[in-house]
């Protein structure tokens, strides 16, 4: 059996291993495998959605405190969710001159924001996605200046105090959001696994989930009815990640 603090350890590595996966995405991004790209770029999306469920169960601000878990988080999480899909989307040219620099200063602001995650458990402004919307923006195949428009509009919305569901933490409709948003995990990582009709197909089912969770953020934005009964620190819950 592993020791407490072991398992702590464990978690900042898994964690940082995102930037491994977030690499290989990298240069498959470079020598032009799109499909490839991609699949690593979900793998790094993996690691980011159970590392934080791992670290509060381990408790590793108690037992491994020199490393700040919420700091190594958020530097992968630039990497990963942000640099890569975005020099990506610049190598393969579907972004007008200049367009890239919105979403890299945005997201670095955005990321930096002290309440990036609110106390009721939502994200304040659009979360940075950026390989989510690289991923529709390849098989949607827009016009340069449409994708444009979409980047540069989601630039602007990671700055706005307009409240994103957390998907794993808001509490309203948060089971439906944890299923659907599983089911959509499991159709794109399929899409991506070959490229016969079925895959299609299942790339297809995937775009509820978009349509699903932008339309819940807004919707319940507009409700302006904060979760106050709930604070994103449960009774004798470590904060960490």
């Amino acid at each position: 059996m592993l020791s407490a603090r072991a398992k702590a350890w464990s978690v900042h590595l898994f964690t940082a291993s995102g930037v491994v996966a977030g690499v290989v995405a990298l240069e498959r991004a470079r020598l032009g495998d799109l499909r490839g790209a991609f699949l690593w770029m979900m793998i790094a999306v993996f690691i980011d959605s159970v590392d934080g469920t791992l670290a509060r169960r381990w408790q590793v601000s108690r037992y491994a405190p020199e490393i700040d878990g919420r700091r190594l988080d958020d530097m992968v999480d630039y990497f990963t969710w942000v640099l890569l899909p975005v020099l990506a989307m610049f190598w393969w040219g579907w972004l007008p001159p200049l367009v890239w620099a919105a979403p890299l200063l945005s997201s670095a602001l955005g990321m930096a924001n002290s309440q990036a995650k609110t106390d009721d458990d939502y994200f304040l402004g659009f979360p940075s996605l950026w390989n989510v919307v690289a991923l529709y923006l390849w098989r949607w195949n827009l016009p340069v200046a449409l994708n444009g428009a979409i980047v540069l509009t989601l630039s602007l919305c990671v700055l706005l105090p307009i409240r994103f569901v957390y998907p794993s933490k808001t509490r309203r409709f948060r089971s439906l959001s944890m299923i659907l948003m599983s089911l959509w995990g499991a159709l794109v990582l399929f899409s991506l696994s070959g490229s016969g009709p079925l895959h299609e197909q299942s790339f297809l089912w995937s775009n509820f989930f978009p349509v699903y969770y932008l339309g819940l953020s807004f919707w319940l934005h507009s409700q302006d009815k904060p979760d106050a009964a709930r604070s994103s620190q449960e009774p004798g819950e470590e904060r960490v990640q």
